[in-house]
């Protein structure tokens, strides 16, 4: 009976000791923030802004941020008008993104980033103390 007992401790040790290596990486950077999201917020000293700025067939559209720095604008759900689907560039760069869309319109973005896995908040001055906080979250 010791013997089981003492390799199920054995059995236990081992494989509780090792390490996982799937943890993702929260960083600012390409790879880290890659993938798509939708804006889920917009907020000015904590007060919501997200329906002076954005149309009600914007608050649905996807925002592909793909790891070649390339963005796929997908006028998603309701269809604006004119369509919003477009493509773009972005990049991070010593904790700043830039997201620019190639038409020139619809939401672009050039700020401080915050990656916390599951969606990401760009700050952008807006002049003085000032600042527009828009929350992406990851879909």
């Amino acid at each position: 009976m010791k013997n089981y007992f003492f390799a199920a401790v054995a059995a236990s040790a081992i494989l509780f000791s090792c390490k996982k290596n799937d943890k993702t990486s929260c960083d600012a950077t390409v790879a880290a923030i890659a993938g798509k999201y939708k804006i889920s917020s917009m907020t000015i000293a904590g007060q919501s802004v997200i329906d002076q700025f954005m149309d009600a067939c914007q608050k649905d559209d996807v925002y592909e941020l793909k790891a070649d720095k390339t963005v796929v604008y997908d006028d998603a759900g309701t269809q604006c008008s004119p369509s919003g689907d477009d493509t773009g560039t972005w990049d991070v760069v010593n904790g700043t993104i830039t997201i620019t869309q190639n038409s020139g319109g619809g939401m672009e973005f050039s700020g401080t980033v915050s990656n916390k896995c599951n969606s990401i908040e760009v700050s952008e001055d807006m002049g003085g103390t000032i600042k527009i906080v828009t929350t992406l979250t990851k879909q």
